[in-house]
């Protein structure tokens, strides 16, 4: 057919590589989650900054480091007093228990002495002369010229009674040169409650060898309260016999 013969109509096609290619959208979904996670974040990281706990710099977290040691090192420390101090009282508190039962201890065994001193005080013979102080008993002896006595001096009735301040002396009687002659001690005080042991010594003058020897209880004022006489004896011959 010629160029006249019938009438066709040309449809456009784009070819597909044409850079007029209509893009295709993305789903309003997606765009709407997009949007909300971004302003999710954003009132995330506002909120931290605003109100969150804030951020430490290089210099304040090396000095929180540092304190953090000091606080431990500290704690330590604490605890190790502690420890001593809970060793120290535990220590003191044994202590207090073996003081406790030393005590109950010593109070019997001064309760058993008692009963038997006042055994004892019964057993000793009284004091012939008789009277509320006694001599209840004496030994004197005679060493390398020197007397050693040895006494008990007791009081009957000193239950409510103050105790009595008295003096003690020796009389010593003998010879000197051949002739009869005396010789006196110095008086020695003493206080006595119940009972009172006394022992001591007496240096003779050159010469004097002595026989018997009296020994006196006196009062502050040197009134005679107690005497009592015993033979003075040799040291030697009480040691041999």
């Amino acid at each position: 057919m010629g160029i006249f013969g019938g009438s066709r109509e040309n449809v456009f096609r784009p070819s597909p590589y044409s850079s007029k290619r209509r893009g295709r959208r993305l789903p309003r979904w997606l765009i709407l989650l997009l949007v909300g996670t971004a302003l999710g974040a954003s009132g995330v990281l506002f909120l931290q900054h605003s109100y969150g706990p804030k951020l430490l710099t290089v210099e304040e977290s090396s000095k929180l480091r540092d304190d953090l040691q000091t606080a431990t090192l500290d704690r330590q420390n604490l605890q190790t007093q502690l420890d001593q101090v809970q060793g120290q009282r535990d220590r003191n508190l044994a202590e207090r228990q073996k003081a406790a039962a030393d005590l109950l201890q010593a109070d019997e065994r001064i309760a058993t002495l008692t009963q038997t001193l006042q055994i004892l005080q019964d057993a000793v013979p009284p004091d012939p002369r008789g009277g509320n102080i006694g001599v209840r008993w004496g030994e004197v002896t005679l060493h390398d010229g020197v007397v050693n006595y040895r006494t008990l001096i007791m009081r009957e009735q000193a239950d409510k009674s103050p105790a009595f301040q008295a003096q003690f002396a020796v009389e010593l009687a003998g010879t000197r040169n051949g002739r009869a002659d005396t010789f006196v001690s110095q008086p020695v005080a003493f206080t006595l409650a119940r009972f009172a042991p006394l022992q001591g010594t007496v240096a003779l003058p050159d010469g004097f060898v002595p026989q018997k020897a009296t020994l006196r209880v006196s009062d502050a004022q040197g009134r005679t309260q107690a005497m009592r006489i015993y033979f003075v004896r040799s040291a030697s011959a009480q040691t041999g016999g």
